[in-house]
């Protein structure tokens, strides 16, 4: 689909079938029972190929909440399996991070997520805003910390693969994105 969700242009061709089948019923014409024949096919197909297909967007969306669960289950291959392979200072970075942080809950309150499409091979920037509790300060301790978290992400091989993560401790009412000159975590 062109757009997010196929919702409105299901519910638009469904109600039109609707009422050209209220007119058919006031004016018998097969025009207008082939009209509302291919508006409800129409309807139903887009709801269709909106299930079966899942778009970039989509595809992202729903990676940041796995990739959240695995680290409280402190899975590592699965956080692991979303870097890029050629990546390895990132990949040491994330996995050293996961041993020391310990997360308990990982919950993301907000994605912002821009694609690129258009570049090769096309990119993705995805801003978060991350409340991570676990062992934050020392193995001793634990805390919960709101962090404002920038990733950059490219397709490689058909796969969306993390190339950088960028984050810094964020506060309620600040600004909505990250500084440029965000240090990397």
């Amino acid at each position: 689909m062109p757009f997010e969700s196929s919702l409105p242009l299901v519910v638009t061709c469904l109600l039109g079938a609707t009422g050209v089948v209220c007119v058919w019923l006031r004016v018998p014409s097969r025009g207008l029972l082939a009209g509302a024949a291919v508006l409800g096919i129409t309807g139903v197909g887009a709801f269709v190929a909106d299930c079966l297909v899942e778009t970039d967007r989509e595809h992202l969306r729903a990676l940041f909440p796995r990739l959240a669960h695995a680290a409280e289950r402190r899975d590592i291959d699965t956080v692991m399996a979303a870097l890029d392979p050629d990546l390895h200072p990132l990949r040491a970075e994330a996995e050293t991070l996961l041993k020391h942080v310990q997360p308990t809950e990982v919950a993301i309150t907000r994605i912002d997520l821009t694609i690129d499409p258009t570049s090769t091979p096309p990119k993705a920037v995805a801003n978060l805003i991350v409340r991570v509790t676990g062992t934050i300060i020392d193995q001793n301790t634990p805390g919960t910390v709101l962090m404002g978290v920038k990733v950059l992400l490219h397709k490689k091989h058909g796969r969306w693969l993390v190339e950088d993560v960028e984050g810094e401790p964020f506060r309620p009412g600040q600004r909505e994105h990250l500084p440029e000159e965000s240090h990397s975590h």
